[in-house]
């Protein structure tokens, strides 16, 4: 029999996949893992490819897992990173996928632009024409005349493809489409770019919203993993957008970072902003629960984390909560020396404490307190640079932004988040992917009414901290030098 509120959320990274049962109830959500598993790419040949068999098959165990704990969700759903896929004939997979950083779409949009530039693509979809999106990875098998794009009649973005291995049922649902660069402004296909580079439209399965019932789990998934009967819900497939889905938010007027590793800051738009504009200041426009949001990746952590992995060789104690404290007691004022946070030699340098120095003038950063203080205030305003460009693009200034992800967890962060932009930042909720995929879920079958539920059962399940803006005369100041360091 199923748990009476029980959902089974299946979370994967391009490292990293887990299954979160996620329980709700009084309102509440709490959530245990059932199953990790490693996610590791590899070459088949000179190709780069996602282990699409291992990763079904830890899905398959993760449904075993329930099963075996005497756990019956009442439905699943899957979310993964974007524009992969995989290809079918029938129902037969046509090799493994092909993973996003594998050099085939090197230098492809010089082979595509004299057919459609990626400025009309963008004008089409909204969506950053990467060279990395699904589109592009189409025209590099065009390209190189692949045999598998001949035999295709199916094309299936990751989480469609483990949902159609589930369910049987091949449909796309808009958020993952939407990292194709193949769906338009309208939520349909794009007949005029599949038109203008002869791709086959018959590949291309129907779009769903998420929340979207597929179907029950097949005859032989259950047979495979003795779990009972549910149904497979088309959540928001696109990862990003399961997290946006579940931040919990009240109103209207409001802004998101998504802070870890790297940031994606945002807002919800009432339709897509196609603007070359738009395109110029690097944001795009995504898709997720109830409608469509303008997004920008921009620096994370992942300078704090780099500097901790250089002063681990010889500190072995080096924490991030004592890197932290360091930085809070280090001098604030106007004298902390700024550096542009989305500067290109920070995004793989072979020492980012050298990188830094070099950015702020040598021996100006005189210790590691020093050092992160620079880093966080340099990141804060990258936020605010990239808020006054959203601002610009909306034509409305958000009143307050929410934070989530595992950058809330500095607190030292969000403070000076607060500083930088000039308003409240309100900071909670570390798990939203997997917590967004499952109350979609509960939302597809009728648990919850509206996606407002989901953004109220995530305020009573999360304790939020507000920080206010301080010194803010103080914080003008700085924002001018940071505009003129990146300038």
């Amino acid at each position: 029999m199923a748990d009476s509120r029980c959902f089974l959320a299946l979370d994967l990274g391009a490292e990293s996949g887990r299954a979160e049962l996620v329980t709700l109830s009084g309102g509440k959500v709490e959530m245990q893992e059932m199953h990790r598993w490693p996610n590791k790419p590899v070459f088949i040949g000179s190709t780069l490819h996602w282990d699409f068999p291992f990763l079904l098959g830890e899905i398959t165990e993760s449904l075993r897992a329930c099963a075996q704990a005497g756990r019956q969700p009442l439905a699943v759903g899957v979310d993964t990173w974007g524009v992969d896929f995989g290809l079918l004939c029938g129902d037969v997979l046509l090799g493994n996928p092909v993973h996003y950083r594998d050099a085939r779409t090197q230098g492809i949009h010089d082979y595509t632009n004299p057919t459609m530039t990626t400025a009309e693509i963008f004008a089409l979809t909204a969506y950053e024409p990467w060279a990395i999106s699904s589109l592009f990875q189409l025209l590099a098998m065009k390209k190189a005349n692949s045999p598998l794009l001949e035999a295709a009649d199916s094309f299936l973005n990751m989480p469609d493809l483990f949902s159609f291995f589930l369910s049987g049922v091949k449909r796309s649902e808009r958020s993952i489409a939407n990292t194709s660069n193949l769906m338009g402004v309208d939520g349909q296909w794009s007949d005029e770019i599949m038109r203008r580079f002869s791709l086959k439209r018959g590949m291309f399965s129907p779009l769903v919203e998420p929340g979207t019932v597929l179907g029950p789990l097949t005859p032989k998934v259950r047979e495979l993993t003795g779990i009972g009967d549910m149904p497979v819900v088309s959540v928001c497939g696109h990862d990003t957008s399961a997290a946006l889905a579940a931040v919990p938010a009240q109103g209207d007027g409001w802004a998101f970072i998504s802070c870890g590793t790297w940031s994606i800051l945002g807002s919800m738009t009432p339709q897509p902003v196609a603007t070359p504009r738009c395109l110029e200041l690097g944001f795009t426009n995504e898709y997720t629960l109830g409608g469509w949001y303008l997004a920008r990746n921009i620096s994370g952590l992942w300078l704090v984390q780099q500097l901790r992995k250089k002063w681990m060789l010889h500190d072995p104690a080096c924490d991030y909560t004592r890197m932290t404290a360091e930085a809070s007691e280090a001098d604030g004022g106007e004298s902390v020396p700024l550096f542009d946070a989305a500067d290109p030699s920070l995004l793989a340098p072979a020492d980012m404490e050298q990188a830094i120095q070099k950015l702020v003038g040598l021996g100006r950063l005189d210790s590691r307190g020093a050092m992160v203080r620079s880093v966080l205030e340099s990141l804060a305003l990258e936020y605010h640079r990239r808020l006054e460009s959203l601002t610009e693009l909306t034509g409305r200034r958000p009143d307050r932004v929410y934070m989530v992800g595992g950058g809330i967890h500095n607190k030292l962060l969000c403070q000076l988040t607060a500083d930088a932009c000039g308003m409240e930042v309100h900071a909670g909720a570390d798990q939203c992917t997997a917590l967004g995929n499952a109350l979609t879920q509960a939302l597809a079958i009728g648990v919850l009414q509206t996606p407002a539920e989901i953004r109220e059962v995530m305020r009573n399940s999360t304790r939020m901290d507000v920080y206010a803006p301080r010194q803010q005369s103080l914080w003008q100041r700085k924002r001018l030098a940071y505009a003129q360091v990146c300038s």
